[in-house]
């Protein structure tokens, strides 16, 4: 299986981090705008995407692992594992980020790869600044 395997230094605390990726605000702020966060599914939308990516949550452990399973959207992401991983440091959190579960490295998995390397440090910047800068802003 093909995985998709990054990391980032990211200058706030682990808690804000958390936040940035948990709560509905947060992940609104730096990924999609349209993010339905209620229950244990987030539904996201894209522009022009006909559907929403679902992703169940699998673990959720309070400042330090964020796991979600895709369990709706593009075929090759069904199945798919998102894990954010935090460990904290004076001041600073390392973010490790894994997108596991792909099938085959098809053209979908080096799309996503790209993606991921253009959304994250969104991700980055709105935990240390607070602004938000959401790579998908409908």
């Amino acid at each position: 299986m093909t995985e998709i395997l990054m990391q980032m230094d990211v200058d706030a605390p682990a808690e804000r981090v958390w936040q940035a990726l948990s709560a509905p605000e947060g992940i609104r702020a730096w990924w999609t705008t349209q993010a339905d966060v209620d229950g244990e599914v987030t539904k996201l939308s894209f522009p022009d995407a006909p559907m929403t990516w679902d992703l169940r949550t699998e673990e959720a452990s309070q400042g330090r692992r964020l796991q979600w399973r895709c369990v709706g959207g593009p075929p090759p992401w069904i199945g798919t594992d998102i894990v954010f991983e935090l460990s904290p440091a004076e001041g600073s959190t390392l973010v490790r980020f894994d997108h596991t579960g792909w099938q085959d490295a098809e053209d979908m998995v080096r799309i996503v790869t790209f993606g991921w390397g253009q959304i994250l440090p969104r991700l980055k910047r709105y935990a240390e600044t607070g602004e938000p800068s959401p790579f998908f802003d409908f």
